[in-house]
């Protein structure tokens, strides 16, 4: 073992977080450390998270683990006994069961909608998270995809593999920088401004100052109403150059494990200096008085959702906002997003014999599963709608999703969206004129909560190096677009 592990002493215990005294009128900033524990190439990054872990521990700080299966099984054949059990005392998340191999995340969900998605990344991933399991003996935490491959093929999964929560960072969708709800998943996924990477900062003599001042200023503009950062470590960056699946698995290609290649190894002043500024970078952190560090599990906590039942006036809202907007809207001190206003108004429509009800339960559906153009007659009969509306309740109660199409007697079909706004209208109309008119216009409305997402980002992630070369993947990016109508910020409790 390295000099560094020997320094800090293998029987090093965890301590408990420091409690601070902290002025009431400040809200907490919520600092979540992650290791993605990814190269299983290089046999000199295993003793890596000993090392940052053991730091971690003599300053009582928690953070998240995120491991790629297959790191696991080299560490279990190397005889890394100890690695794993300081691990053990973190939390645990799952990142893959090899990562980079191919196919990776993207290549078997190019053409895919995100249920059969669902059901693929069982097939490839189940393997790994079962590994996780066995070895430390609890369910992981989270999930984060590998490279730049974040997709919502994924969520569907993580309830089958009683994964609760999404953890890692992506710029294709941003939700102002903090937390989200997507798919019925919490996502600390998309701190974009607030994230810190550490990777390869300490490749110039004021990387640390560069890290500080970037750790203040975010933390500057987050303190008069709090919200999260995001500092992310990839460890094999301290002894390697170059990223160890850009070297193995590049433009698409697998190579035989035998003729795996070591990624040419930092300097060693360059690997003293990574050390020297992880732990004086985390005790500048530690000394912020409102900085709160948070794990994974910690987070699913933090930002506990409360069921919401709607009463007559907050329906009333509901349909005010989603008459002329697709997007999330805020409502009293929570947010709905698109797919649970749909459910929300669609069922009062169904029973229209009490339109308004005083106690109507939330539930969320998945957005649909492809792109549709509302087409037909533009006069609707309210007898019609209505019946309409008792189907797709039904469709939405069997199948957790909401249907692509939505069909109006035999001259009209309509998109979600388009739906959901004329719907909104229809109760409005009731409420107004206290019973059912004859007809209603169909109205045009767009696709929820767009702006939040990045196109080119998608594209660039599509860049990936380890990817095929001029890799393609616009399924992947319509349904992203389309479980948009789940997406609603998280905020603490």
């Amino acid at each position: 073992m390295g000099t560094f592990a020997s320094e800090i002493g293998t029987q090093e215990k965890l301590k408990r977080p420091l409690k601070k005294s902290c002025c009431s009128t400040m809200p907490p900033i919520y600092v979540y450390l992650w290791f993605d524990i990814e190269d299983y190439i290089t046999k000199e990054s295993d003793d890596l998270p000993f090392i940052a872990l053991n730091i971690l521990g003599k300053y009582g700080i928690p953070a998240t683990c995120k491991l790629v299966a297959e790191k696991i099984r080299v560490l279990e054949e190397r005889g890394r006994t100890d690695v794993l059990s300081t691990i053990n005392r973190f939390d645990v998340g799952f990142h893959m069961d090899t990562h980079s191999q191919h196919p990776t995340l993207y290549e078997y969900l190019a053409n895919l909608d995100v249920l059969s998605g669902a059901d693929e990344f069982i097939a490839h991933e189940k393997v790994g998270v079962e590994k996780i399991k066995q070895t430390f003996s609890r369910n992981p935490s989270c999930f984060g995809h590998g490279g730049p491959t974040w997709a919502p093929h994924v969520y569907p999964a993580l309830a089958k593999l009683e994964i609760p929560m999404y953890l890692d960072e992506t710029s294709i969708l941003n939700v102002k920088n903090q937390p989200y709800w997507y798919c019925g998943v919490l996502n600390l996924n998309g701190a974009n401004e607030n994230c810190i990477r550490f990777d390869n900062t300490f490749g110039k003599e004021d990387g640390l100052l560069v890290l500080k001042r970037r750790f203040k200023k975010i933390h500057d503009r987050l303190q008069s109403k709090g919200g999260a950062i995001s500092v992310l470590y990839h460890l094999h960056t301290f002894i390697n150059a170059k990223y160890w699946d850009k070297l193995n698995f590049a433009n698409g290609k697998n190579i035989p494990r035998s003729k795996y290649k070591r990624p040419p190894a930092q300097p060693e002043e360059i690997t003293q200096r990574a050390w020297k500024n992880f732990e004086e970078f985390v005790r500048y952190m530690h000394s912020f008085k409102n900085v709160k560090f948070i794990t994974a599990t910690d987070s699913l906590k933090i930002y506990r959702q409360s069921p919401l039942k709607l009463n007559r006036t907050r329906l009333l809202q509901v349909a005010r906002h989603f008459r002329n907007s697709s997007n999330y809207m805020k409502l009293g001190k929570a947010y709905m997003s698109p797919a649970e206003a749909f459910y929300a108004v669609t069922r009062a429509i169904a029973n229209h014999d009490e339109f308004i009800p005083e106690g109507l339960e939330m539930k969320e559906p998945l957005g649909p599963m492809a792109p549709f153009q509302s087409i037909g007659k533009k006069r609707l009969k309210v007898v019609d709608f209505v019946a309409a509306a008792r189907t797709t309740l039904e469709w939405i109660n069997r199948e957790n999703c909401l249907p692509t199409t939505i069909t109006v007697a035999h001259y009209a079909t309509l998109n979600p969206h388009d739906f959901l706004s004329t719907a909104c209208r229809l109760l409005l109309n009731v409420h107004t004129r206290k019973s059912l008119p004859e007809e209603i216009n169909r109205s045009i409305a767009k696709p929820p909560n767009q702006k939040y997402i990045s196109p080119s980002k998608f594209r660039k992630a599509c860049r990936w190096i380890v990817l095929p070369h001029g890799f393609k993947a616009p399924k992947i990016l319509e349904q992203i677009r389309l479980q948009a109508w789940t997406l609603k910020p998280a905020i603490p409790n």
